[in-house]
């Protein structure tokens, strides 16, 4: 994803937008919005890896202790995130941004739709590469 961000988001020539799809319960779910309470302190994407890497490496459950500890390791205002979490705020938008992406026929994550092209999985570069170059041309 880093090479794409850097050739393709960060050049302005591809617009890319995030949609939660919470499918696995309701640590999903506390993800998701924890996710979106690090957005708000301006960390989606590094606060975004570190959920995605600490569940391959050690399969931690995703509590809310866990979800607010490892906003600790990034540096965020732990505090923030509780009161974050606690409230709420984020699961209306959530759960309506993962009946979106289900309604598209997305069954399993990742998936990407690029200009109505839909790619299931994990992909190399080389296959993102193509299939935007022939969208951009």
């Amino acid at each position: 994803m880093s090479r794409l961000r850097e050739e393709y988001i960060n050049t302005g020539k591809v617009r890319f937008v995030y949609k939660h799809f919470a499918i696995l319960g309701p640590e999903s779910n506390r993800a998701a919005e924890a996710s979106e309470c690090a957005a708000e302190q301006g960390e989606f994407w590094a606060y975004h890896d570190l959920i995605f890497k600490d569940q391959v490496a050690s399969h931690d459950t995703l509590s809310e202790d866990r979800l607010v500890s490892m906003a600790g390791e990034i540096g965020l205002d732990t505090t923030a995130m509780t009161e974050c979490l606690t409230s709420g705020r984020y699961s209306a938008q959530i759960r309506q941004e993962s009946l979106t992406v289900q309604s598209m026929g997305v069954r399993g994550t990742p998936g990407f739709l690029i200009n109505g092209a839909f790619v299931s999985g994990a992909q190399p570069y080389e296959v993102f590469q193509q299939i935007i170059d022939e969208h951009l041309q």
